[in-house]
C-alpha cells in the first residue's frame, strides 16, 4: 500500500478487502508475549509501573495480570490523550503526572518499588539516558523485570553495529523537539550492563508485523538479579567511595 497514491488508497483497500490492524504499533503484542515467556509469567498481586503509556493498549495488557497496583507516569502535555483511554479502563490506576527524571528523590521514593517496569518508546526522547536507566533499575525489586523498547541510531551500518550515540543538537532529530541522542543497540546494552542489568534478552518483536523497522528500533527484557549489581568507576583507588554509573546528582 505504500506505493499507492493517497487519493486511491481507500478504494484499493476496499477492493482487496484490506483490514486495518487492531493496533497502530503491532510489535507491542509480540513484545508483551516475549515478556511473559521470558519472565515465566507474572503472578497476581505484583506492583507494575508503566512510563509513558501512549494509547493505553499496553496498560490494558498489564491490567490483565491483576497487579496489586498499576501505576503509570506521563508528562502534563499528555493529560487529555490519557484521559480518553483511561475512561474506558475497568481497572484502578494510579496516575502520576510528572517528568520522571525531574522528580525529586523523595517523590520517587514515595512511589515505592516495582516488580515490573514497562518502558517503551521513551528512552530516546531523553538526553540523560544512562541516568534514566539507573533510576529505573533502582526502582525495581530484585527478581523484577524491565521491558524496554527504543528507536535506535540508523545513520550507517558500522555505527548501528557498534556501541555509539548520535547527537542531534541544536537541531533535534527530524525536528521532534525532544530527540537529541539516538543510541545504537550496542549502546543501550552497554548502559543496561553499567546500571546493573546482567540478564538481558533481546525481543524479536518487529519481525512479524513491522519488518521494515528491524534495525531501526530495539526491544529487550532485562532482569534485575540482585539488590544492586551496578558498575562503578574511579574504583581503583581505595580512597574513592564507589561512584555508581548514573547516580550523579
Amino acid at each position: 500500500m505504500k506505493f499507492v497514491p493517497q487519493q486511491f488508497k481507500h478504494k484499493v483497500k476496499k477492493l482487496i478487502g484490506y483490514q486495518s490492524p487492531p493496533e497502530r504499533l503491532m510489535y507491542r503484542i509480540p513484545l508483551y508475549e516475549d515478556f511473559l515467556r521470558i519472565s515465566g509469567g507474572i503472578s497476581p498481586g505484583k506492583r507494575i509501573l508503566e512510563v509513558g503509556p501512549k494509547d493505553g493498549m499496553d496498560t490494558k495488557r498489564l491490567a490483565s495480570l491483576k497487579p496489586k497496583e498499576l501505576v503509570f507516569i506521563d508528562l502534563p502535555e499528555k493529560r487529555e490523550g490519557n484521559r480518553l483511554w483511561m475512561e474506558e479502563m475497568n481497572y484502578p490506576l494510579s496516575y502520576v503526572e510528572a517528568n520522571f527524571l525531574y522528580m525529586t528523590p523523595e517523590e520517587r521514593e514515595r512511589m515505592g518499588t516495582f516488580d515490573v517496569i514497562y518502558f517503551t518508546g521513551i528512552l530516546y526522547h531523553n538526553a540523560e539516558q544512562l541516568r534514566f536507566l539507573r533510576q529505573l533499575y533502582k526502582m525495581l525489586n530484585p527478581g523484577g523485570y524491565l521491558v524496554l523498547e527504543s528507536a535506535t541510531l540508523r545513520s550507517n551500518r558500522k555505527m548501528r553495529n557498534g556501541a555509539y550515540v548520535e547527537i542531534f543538537y541544536p537541531n533535534t532529530y527530524r525536528n521532534t523537539g525532544s530527540v537529541t541522542h539516538l543510541p545504537s543497540k550496542g549502546a543501550i546494552n552497554a548502559w543496561l550492563q553499567m546500571v546493573g542489568f546482567h540478564e538481558v534478552t533481546e525481543s524479536r518483536c518487529y519481525k512479524k508485523f513491522n519488518r521494515r523497522i528491524v534495525g531501526q528500533r530495539y526491544a529487550c527484557i532485562a532482569k534485575k538479579s540482585s539488590e544492586d549489581d551496578g558498575g562503578t568507576y574511579k574504583s581503583d583507588d581505595a580512597l574513592n567511595p564507589p561512584y555508581k554509573f548514573g547516580d550523579a546528582t
